[in-house]
């Protein structure tokens, strides 16, 4: 008997159509799978769709827990791999029970994001919007410069470095600063191989920091992580970045921290609330940059991370780890697999 051919399921965002997935099925289309993009509107034809699939990938479509009971032990398809760098959509410990394997695509926008976070780092530290607003208004003053750090021999305290903050570490290093770091998951002998000094706690990483750009995952452990006592203890000199998730900071604090002059001002590419309400006093205040959630985005960086996608569900469905594994513990749910393997070397075992 023929071996079953294996197929990838794709869910697009829901009511945006055909998607042009010629990134997505690259992987599949190499190793002679087949790929399916989902166009159902109803979750009993998502769930006969997942009993004839390997793996699916996931880009902005609506998942609810109870699909993943189809799933990994239950059923044939093994994973599902999600776009982007956050997961907190995704429910870990349903998955988990199911032995359904998760991944994402983290690394894709490394460079953006942490192109962005500096981006938004020196805006606040050179006062962009203040001064911009003035000479577009028709003052020409000098009068509002002060206080104005140097930047070089200055502090940029992270808060998570992995990818990105480890990227924002190396880029702060060209402007001359000090690097201080809080990630109880990396151990002080690797940051030290990063030439980054981690901090014991936040408390410590706020009152040490001219500048704080937080770079880890929206999760129940980090929800509201930086609020009213983290701003307490910074200095009213120091900015806060957010390039990561809105729900990471305690935006009620945030607001009242800068009405306060706690601190001096924050630039952030998230929020709480997305798409971000117009009244949101944030987007009032002169000395609060922000942007739309696009810190990841480039063509290039999209184009990779739609590869990316492909790529991972391939792993998943010819019985690999995948490269980016959101839920590890689900190894002790589901048999043993085989090693995670980069592109090129499934590749030359699969076709020779």
């Amino acid at each position: 008997m023929s071996e079953q051919k294996i197929k990838i399921l794709y869910l697009g965002q829901q009511n945006f159509g055909w998607t042009d997935t010629t990134q997505h099925s690259k992987a599949a289309n190499d190793l002679g799978a087949e790929f399916l993009q989902y166009n159902g509107n109803s979750e009993g034809e998502l769930i006969e769709h997942l009993k004839d699939v390997d793996a699916v990938i996931n880009q902005g479509h609506d998942f609810e827990d109870k699909l993943f009971s189809y799933m990994g032990n239950n059923g044939r398809c093994k994973g599902l791999i999600s776009m982007g760098h956050g997961f907190e959509g995704l429910n870990i410990p349903e998955a988990v029970k199911h032995g359904v394997i998760l991944a994402n695509t983290a690394s894709f926008g490394t460079e953006e994001v942490s192109n962005h976070a500096m981006m938004l780092f020196l805006v606040c530290s050179r006062k962009f919007l203040k001064h911009n607003n003035l000479v577009k208004n028709g003052t020409w003053t000098r009068d509002e410069l002060s206080p104005m750090g140097h930047i070089s021999g200055q502090t940029m305290g992270i808060v998570g470095i992995g990818d990105i903050g480890r990227a924002v570490g190396r880029k702060a290093k060209a402007f001359g600063m000090n690097i201080i770091a809080y990630d109880p998951y990396i151990s002080s002998w690797d940051a030290k191989e990063y030439g980054i000094e981690t901090i014991p706690d936040l408390s410590e990483l706020a009152s040490k920091s001219d500048y704080v750009s937080i770079h880890c995952y929206q999760n129940d452990e980090t929800y509201h992580m930086i609020n009213a006592d983290f701003f307490s203890n910074m200095k009213k000199t120091a900015y806060l970045i957010n390039c990561s998730r809105g729900g990471v900071i305690d935006e009620k604090a945030l607001i009242k921290a800068l009405n306060n002059k706690e601190i001096a001002g924050a630039g952030l590419d998230v929020f709480e609330q997305e798409p971000v309400d117009p009244n949101n006093p944030l987007l009032q205040m002169e000395n609060v940059a922000v942007t739309n959630h696009y810190a990841s985005y480039s063509e290039q960086a999209w184009i990779r991370a739609s590869t990316q996608l492909g790529e991972e569900a391939m792993r998943v469905a010819l019985g690999y780890w995948p490269m980016s594994l959101i839920n590890p513990e689900v190894a002790n749910k589901i048999a043993t697999r085989k090693k995670p393997l980069n592109w090129d070397m499934i590749l030359k075992k699969h076709l020779g």
